[in-house]
């Protein structure tokens, strides 16, 4: 992994994060006095960003599928149209994109947004997924709901709705956190959307990637997911979080030893620490598990780290379910 520091810009609008990506020939690319030696990765992706300057995401083959923003524009506006869209996206090509609707639940004094969060690449290193999970994993009923909060601008990832029942995360948490169940979910929900779906959308079920998908099916595939999101009410993770706002946190000790033990990286820790304070002042309240998760979460998607997104996420979850536990 790369040891540069990656910062993450920000985005309020479709067009900010929509400029033009397109597939080029990479010899046309070249000065002429440049000859490509035989390969089958021939195809550049490249970014036209807004400030003129060409950027180079990837070299793909022939079978290799760009997923464009201007795409998944137009597959939520046939869905969704009351909506507003808070992005965070690197020089690598990466996206992480919150759709944050109107309808909310209320987490102690706060009031937080319903919000789908898709990440995508350009650069196909980083696997398009919705809610933190891969699209052939996702159950199409049963989407993850995740919440925007407004204050530090977080985008929530449903981390426990991987679980049907609130009572289910609970055990799940008071026995360790075993893999074996979690693979046993997944396979159960594989199982179900396998049976469910027609053959053409199974195959593509199995095998998602960026290698000769049929954006066609794929449009379908996406705007159901999308749908089912948008009619889900039932949240396991909200019920998780007024679980966290009940767990005081009183002294600065406690505070520093649950940012320190929930992995987070040492600097972003201290950034962590210094946006509880902040939070604290903002809110008017005492420190509890719910604002060290949202200011472990805003350092980690707002802090400059050599982590790529898809690793921000992963800390995420492990910092959400070690909270969590503590709430038992």
């Amino acid at each position: 992994m790369s040891t540069q520091s990656t910062n993450l810009e920000k985005a309020t609008s479709w067009e900010a994060i929509c400029f033009p990506v397109q597939e080029e020939k990479l010899q046309e690319l070249l000065p002429g006095s440049y000859k490509l030696l035989p390969s089958d990765r021939q195809r550049a992706i490249v970014g036209y960003m807004p400030d003129g300057t060409q950027h180079i995401f990837a070299l793909q083959s022939d079978e290799y599928t760009l997923i464009s923003n201007e795409f998944l524009h137009s597959v939520v506006n046939s869905v969704a149209t009351e909506y507003t869209i808070d992005t965070r996206f690197s020089s690598r090509g990466e996206f992480c994109i919150n759709i944050i609707l109107p309808d909310s639940i209320k987490v102690g004094n706060e009031r937080i947004y319903k919000n789908l969060i898709i990440n995508n690449s350009y650069t196909g290193k980083s696997p398009f997924n919705i809610q933190g999970s891969s699209i052939e994993s996702i159950n199409e009923e049963k989407v993850k709901v995740s919440y925007y909060r407004q204050i530090c601008a977080n985008g929530l990832m449903g981390w426990a709705d991987e679980f049907l029942t609130y009572e289910e995360y609970l055990n799940w948490l008071a026995n360790g956190q075993p893999k074996k169940y979690l693979d046993a979910l997944k396979e159960k929900v594989e199982q179900v959307n396998l049976v469910r779906i027609k053959k053409e959308e199974k195959i593509l079920a199995e095998t998602f990637h960026h290698k000769s998908l049929n954006l066609d099916i794929f449009r379908d595939h996406l705007t159901k997911i999308l749908r089912n999101f948008v009619a889900q009410k039932d949240s396991v993770t909200g019920a998780v979080y007024n679980k966290l706002v009940q767990v005081s946190m009183p002294t600065d000790s406690d505070i520093q030893k649950v940012i320190q033990e929930s992995g987070l990286p040492k600097k972003l820790a201290g950034l962590a620490i210094e946006r509880l304070r902040e939070e604290e002042k903002l809110l008017e309240i005492e420190a509890n598990l719910w604002l060290v998760y949202n200011a472990a979460n805003f350092a980690l998607f707002n802090g400059k780290s050599a982590l790529t997104i898809n690793e921000r996420f992963k800390a995420d979850q492990k910092t959400f379910n070690y909270l969590a536990a503590l709430a038992l």
